[in-house]
């Protein structure tokens, strides 16, 4: 872990904590089970362990505290553990309890029950501070929780703790870079970032800190920092998943979800998240899995389906762009039926047409309706919040990415989303995009769009020098098709280029697709085990 500024020095899960935890370690080396062998299972296996009672949850916890002592808070380390949770093995102990009192009674644990995981820190939770890696709102302490944090606790999940990202979810080229938190780094090479701005929360589960953790993603950021992490992300179908209790980007394009070591444990999660909340009106009225989208991906098949690579998107770079040539021979020898396509033009510039300008108009009032609802002391609109920080960062001259404090001022005097062309976008493009692209793919019979999740391999740490990184075009651009049209998108580990960097290709159905999403992605995943 991190140091933290000192006037957080007192406060619950920051450093006290972890000097707590850390004195507290050798207690618990007493599992039965090794830690190496327990941090080591999925979510099927964990379960498993767990109702047998070859494992405890508490067993569990130690295990994951005790990695994250060793892995993470060392000089070097990943950074991406922003804050643990003081309560996590007290809670774990709890289940345990009430696990012995219901023995003999049958009773059916729910599929996440007793497992901890972890949540990027824009992602309110009872008793930890929310801070959007911002000093700013360092000791904003939330008073409910999130719906989806809500909903893993209601199913008997474990917080383990918070996850470093990207300042207020938004990279200005710092990738995984926070004022609180500081420069996550990847698990795999120490000279790349596990990019943003959920950086944390896959460089975690990459590096075995949790089993999963929750991420948030507006124009990419599960999926690119799962891509750059050989972990799996997946942005599902707009509304299948509440945004409610989120420190907010933008609403039309922000997204919640999960960063897992499989398709398998992705689809577990998924699950257990999913659902409607009166909170969040996206959610209302969604037309809902009739069965848990884990059951049968241990059968799917790519045998007959018709998949469509892109190749707007090649160009990045030649290890990436050989990693998917691999990937689709690797796909039509297992069955799938492989179609070339190129799509409109206007698909390869989503970002600055698009979503950047209503990201612009919808990050101020938005953001400011979330700090409305702080608790008495925090900033209550920009201006105040921006007061508060630049007090904090000598006006962003310390301590602050200077491009997210830029962003941040221009922010104060950003258009409303009454003005005509964020109208327009809203009413008249976004609808369109999204129409164009489902007769596209309705037209072809695709299953699913192919392309590589990132153009280029992980971007380097700033301040830090690689010459072998090399990236030729905009990275990013495939992975604004998603939000742009709320269909889900996957992404699933194609193999390691040099310098020991793991590369994703992602897999885009239509809206509503998540099920056959998945299900493609867990027979791609066997191909490559």
């Amino acid at each position: 872990m991190h140091t933290l500024p000192a006037f957080l020095s007192s406060r619950p899960a920051c450093n006290a904590l972890m000097l707590a935890l850390a004195t507290a370690l050798p207690a618990w080396a007493a599992a039965a089970m090794p830690a190496e062998r327990i941090i080591a299972m999925g979510l099927p296996e964990l379960r498993a362990a767990l109702d047998s009672g070859a494992l405890t949850s508490a067993e569990l916890v130690a295990a994951y505290l005790q990695r994250i002592e060793s892995v993470d808070r060392p000089a070097g380390g990943t950074r991406a553990v922003l804050a643990v949770n003081g309560a996590a093995l007290e809670q774990a102990r709890a289940w345990d309890a009430q696990q012995r009192a219901q023995q003999g009674a049958a009773a059916r644990n729910a599929p996440l029950a007793g497992i901890p995981f972890l949540a990027k820190d824009n992602f309110d939770a009872v008793g930890m501070p929310n801070t959007g890696g911002s000093l700013a709102l360092a000791q904003s302490v939330p008073t409910t929780n999130a719906f989806v944090v809500q909903r893993l606790l209601d199913q008997g999940a474990i917080l383990l703790g918070k996850t470093n990202l990207s300042e207020l979810a938004a990279s200005y080229g710092w990738y995984g870079y926070s004022a609180v938190g500081g420069q996550t780094l990847n698990p795999f090479n120490p000279l790349r970032t596990a990019d943003g701005s959920s950086s944390g929360s896959a460089a975690a589960v990459a590096a075995k800190l949790a089993p999963f953790a929750l991420g948030t993603d507006t124009t990419g950021s599960i999926r690119a920092p799962a891509s750059v992490t050989g972990t799996v992300g997946m942005r599902a179908t707009m509304g299948l998943v509440s945004r409610a209790g989120i420190i907010p980007m933008s609403l039309t394009a922000d997204a919640v979800g999960a960063i897992t070591r499989s398709v398998q444990d992705q689809a577990i999660v998924l699950d257990a998240i999913q659902g409607e909340d009166k909170g969040d009106a996206s959610t209302k009225g969604m037309v809902r899995p009739q069965q848990p989208l884990a059951t049968g991906l241990a059968t799917a098949t790519l045998a007959g389906k018709r998949i469509a690579v892109v190749e707007n998107f090649e160009g990045g770079n030649p290890e990436v762009d050989a990693m998917q040539r691999s990937a689709v021979a690797a796909m039509e020898k297992a069955g799938a039926q492989i179609v070339r396509i190129r799509l409109p033009k206007v698909y390869e510039t989503l970002q600055p047409a698009v979503l950047g300008p209503i990201g612009l108009a919808e990050f101020r009032p938005q953001f400011e309706a979330y700090l409305a609802g702080l608790p008495a002391g925090q900033p209550r609109d920009l201006r105040e919040f921006m007061v508060r920080l630049e007090a904090l960062t000598d006006k962003g001259r310390r301590g602050i990415n200077p491009g997210r404090y830029k962003g941040l001022q221009e922010n104060l005097d950003t258009r409303t989303t009454d003005g005509p062309e964020y109208i327009h976008l809203l009413s008249v493009v976004v609808p369109t995009l999204r129409r164009e692209l489902g007769e596209l793919m309705a037209a072809g019979r695709y299953d699913a769009l192919f392309y590589p999740t990132l153009a280029c391999t992980a971007p380097v740490v700033p301040g830090k020098a690689d010459p072998s990184f090399v990236c030729k075009t905009y990275a990013y651009a495939a992975g604004k098709i998603s939000p742009t049209t709320g269909f889900p998108e996957i992404t699933v580990n194609a193999g390691t280029a040099a310098g020991n960097l793991p590369v994703g290709v992602s897999f885009l159905g239509r809206a509503g697709d998540d099920a056959k999403v998945l299900e493609i992605a867990a027979a791609f995943e066997r191909l490559k085990q």
